[in-house]
């Protein structure tokens, strides 16, 4: 009778952990917009202008300039960065790149620290003297120099909405050796993994959290009657 009690003791124990209710969100589970800026204190920022350019090559996929150029354009849309990319190669436009290089025009969100504030305020005279050319101050944002409220928020470098591919494997290593480190982006999580001169089987993830504007309220909801 004594081993019974001692044996059954565990497993009631057990039968009650389980009966808890479940705290967070379970792993593997897809958090929602709002589970994602919960938590995450506003952060004073400003918008950065930067030319990142490299050499990109590839021993497995090999991309068309055009498809080279949307991918990382909406890789960077994910990050919260707006950039235009240009791909350069002789191949260019009518066959795939071999080793093309990759020229980026990134406006993209940085605290605003007192070091970004000096870099800014390097080139407030230039802009300011591009808008008298044109003639009228532009009111585009990202042209401003006014601060603006951004977060830290968990964005996700895999298949998804993303469609990344395994053979993309050696072009997001490349964007995380040569453009993330210029952004505010920092590495939570890196599974990218790839094979020397063969396809890799499984796909790059890599889990990083980017510096994001938040939507003003008249632009996150939508106006009535449209």
């Amino acid at each position: 009778m004594t081993r019974q009690c001692v044996t059954s003791a565990p497993l009631l124990w057990l039968a009650l952990l389980f009966s808890l209710p479940a705290t967070g969100v379970a792993e593997g589970q897809a958090a929602t917009p709002d589970t994602q800026m919960k938590g995450a204190d506003p952060v004073q920022s400003i918008w950065k202008q930067q030319e990142i350019s490299f050499y990109f090559q590839s021993f497995t996929t090999f991309y068309s300039c055009t498809s080279l150029e949307a991918k990382i354009e909406r890789i960077m849309r994910e990050l919260g960065v707006h950039a235009r990319v240009k791909v350069r190669s002789a191949e260019c436009p009518s066959s795939v790149a071999r080793m093309p290089r990759v020229v980026m025009q990134v406006i993209s969100p940085v605290e605003a620290t007192p070091a970004a504030l000096a870099e800014r305020d390097k080139n407030k005279s230039v802009r300011e003297l591009a808008q008298r050319v044109r003639g009228k101050k532009s009111d585009h944002p990202l042209d401003s120099l006014e601060e603006f409220p951004a977060q830290w928020r968990p964005v996700s470098l895999t298949r998804g909405r993303l469609d990344l591919q395994p053979g993309d494997c050696e072009l997001i290593d490349e964007l995380q050796k040569k453009v993330l480190p210029k952004l505010a982006v920092r590495i939570v999580r890196d599974d990218v993994q790839c094979s020397p001169n063969q396809l890799t089987m499984g796909q790059p993830r890599l889990e990083v959290e980017a510096l994001i504007e938040i939507p003003k309220p008249d632009a996150a909801e939508p106006k009535q009657g449209t």
